[in-house]
């Protein structure tokens, strides 16, 4: 009895196997690709969340996808109680900086840090064991640093994209010289630009094009790139060339006389830089280098009037 029950299941098992076998071969495979994009559409706001359809993982990591929304949540609750110019403020900072930070995570972290911060310090305090006064007023410090921390951050960061795209700005300028006068337009020259280049200012020129190729008109594009980083050469190039384009100037003149603009500016700056530091060395010098001589010197001297 026990040999024919493992007979029949035996059976079992092979018929099962080959009814699956038969069904896995005749039913065309699905790609993971459109599995996931069915299931997806199922699903809503998934557009938000960043999924490589190849190997079904999430590609942006858990922060940006965790606590970023949680963030922008709170920061949507206090922007809607924020004046609008202050938020058209946070948003330039936010753009000249390069971040992809939204204005409203950015009044988020404005609200935590100084949270924070006062925590910390107060932690701090109890383990310094500070009287009252001293306690209060490092806590009021960690606060506002806490508050400042964030906007100051942003500065610092497009300070330096700033001066990045500023030192850049004639290399790219002379190349699309050299590209206009061999036969280009102006469009497959900043084509040429974003793939010869790798710097900031090359990544702006390819934004521009994008923003061109959906339909937006040269001048504005050029006018809003300017705006964006907020760089005195870069929108004096943008300037020239929107206002060479409907008096029907020839390009590749303005481009080369912009050129040697940002070539001498650029002299200007390293001379200026030459005739600043003897300024600055002046300070360390008084500072630490003169007392040393100081000592040196009438330092003898002193000690024989002392001892006489």
């Amino acid at each position: 009895m026990s040999s024919n029950l493992i007979v029949l299941v035996g059976a079992g098992a092979v018929i099962v196997l080959v009814v699956f076998l038969a069904v896995w071969l005749t039913v065309p495979s699905t790609p993971l690709a459109g599995l996931l994009e069915r299931r997806l559409s199922s699903v809503p706001n998934a557009i938000n969340y960043d999924i490589d359809l190849d190997t079904g993982e999430f590609t942006q990591p858990a922060f940006d996808r965790l606590v970023l929304p949680i963030l922008s949540a709170i920061g949507g609750v206090i922007a809607k109680r924020t004046k609008e110019g202050q938020l058209q403020q946070l948003r330039k900072l936010v753009a000249k900086s390069g971040s992809r930070q939204r204005p409203e995570t950015l009044l988020a972290l404005r609200l935590i840090f100084p949270v924070a911060g006062g925590v910390i310090c107060f932690g701090l305090s109890l383990l310094a064991d500070l009287a009252p006064p001293e306690n209060y007023l490092f806590i009021v410090v960690g606060a506002v640093a806490g508050y400042m921390y964030p906007t100051l951050s942003l500065e610092r960061k497009a300070k330096r994209r700033q001066k990045e795209i500023q030192l850049a700005l004639s290399g790219v300028l002379d190349l699309l010289t050299v590209c206009m006068e061999a036969g280009l337009s102006l469009d497959m020259a900043i084509m040429r630009i974003g793939d010869a280049d790798q710097s900031l200012l090359a990544v702006e020129f390819q934004k521009l094009l994008n923003e061109v190729r959906l339909g937006r008109p040269r001048g504005e594009a050029l006018m809003a790139m300017a705006e964006r980083n907020d760089v005195d050469e870069l929108t004096e190039f943008c300037r020239a060339v929107v206002q060479a384009e409907p008096l029907g100037v020839s390009v590749v003149n303005v481009l080369r006389i912009q050129s040697e603009e940002m070539r001498r500016k650029r002299k200007q700056r390293a001379e200026e830089a030459g005739h600043r530091a003897p300024v600055l060395m002046l300070l360390p010098m008084m500072g630490c280098i003169f007392p040393c001589i100081f000592v040196v010197l009438l330092g003898p001297a002193l000690i024989e009037l002392f001892f006489k």
